[in-house]
């Protein structure tokens, strides 16, 4: 059975550690975790990752050279640092995607805090983007004997995941501060058969939550990471550090969720649910 564990910390904006004067070190500190272990390894950027000594374009530009690091700078015509697909590919093939992780820049701050207050939305070159890769992408992964998915990481959450009438399992412990202006890249996701999209940014929430069609099918989930980093707040009322893994089995198309959390047994798995069965998202059991 072919699997892939991705533990996947979007929360990241290493905010303890990016905003430190000497940005270099601090990149070195984490990428040295995964070095060691030989975790091939995808980096997208918070909001407050570039206030430290170097702007996004020298950081990405540094943690495309490291071992492991899969990270791209994405094209220089759109929008943000960091748009960029990862192909996994099916084990013993050299040429068929199993599955496509598409990463994109959230920004930072709103560009127009008179019209829209808080955090930065993904533009409609990003988006155009986005929707053009998939295009480009379908013919070869029609080719596929099995089923391909399409997998997606942001850190700023978007504008649906303000919605506490979805169906979701885990928590919801704050606000959530998503963009004010609605760019539409929920709506683009979905068109582009995306199963599955996960973000970072508010530090204690830690739930999956199933975006649905007009008719009420399954069509999206929209999952946080859980807040892992001891840089920003978070603990208190007795919350523990956690992360979000996605088991993927790619014979099946089957990915399965749950959070790990810092201390506690180390095989138990929070939340744990399936998310996506035969490459299709499925209501929540």
């Amino acid at each position: 059975m072919e699997r892939l564990l991705l533990m996947l910390k979007v929360y990241v904006s290493f905010l303890s550690l990016l905003c430190a004067i000497n940005t270099n070190q601090a990149i070195f500190k984490y990428a040295e975790l995964l070095i060691k272990r030989k975790i091939p390894y995808a980096t997208i950027f918070g909001n407050h990752d570039d206030e430290g000594s170097l702007p996004r374009t020298g950081q990405m530009s540094l943690v495309e050279t490291l071992p492991y690091s899969l990270s791209e700078s994405g094209p220089e015509d759109i929008d943000g640092v960091g748009n960029y697909y990862v192909e996994v590919l099916a084990r013993g093939s050299s040429k068929h995607s199993a599955l496509t992780i598409y990463l994109l820049d959230t920004h930072a701050y709103s560009p127009n805090e008179h019209a829209y207050k808080g955090y930065d939305w993904l533009k409609k070159s990003q988006i155009d983007w986005f929707k053009n890769t998939s295009k480009g992408l379908k013919k070869g992964h029609d080719e596929y004997t099995h089923i391909h998915m399409n997998l997606a990481f942001i850190h700023i959450p978007l504008p649906e995941y303000n919605n506490k009438d979805l169906p979701r399992k885990g928590e919801w412990r704050e606000g959530v501060t998503a963009p004010g202006f609605n760019s539409g890249f929920r709506d683009a996701l979905v068109e582009e058969g995306v199963v599955m999209v996960s973000c970072g940014h508010d530090h204690a929430n830690d739930y999956c939550a199933l975006s649905q069609t007009e008719s009420g099918n399954p069509a999206l989930w929209m999952c946080y990471a859980g807040g892992s980093g001891f840089g920003g707040y978070g603990g208190y009322n007795g919350y523990i550090r956690r992360v979000r893994l996605f088991d993927i089995d790619m014979n099946e198309g089957r990915i399965t969720t749950y959070k790990k959390v810092e201390s506690g047994e180390a095989d138990k798995k929070i939340d744990e649910q399936i998310i996506v069965e035969a490459g299709r998202a499925v209501a929540l059991a």
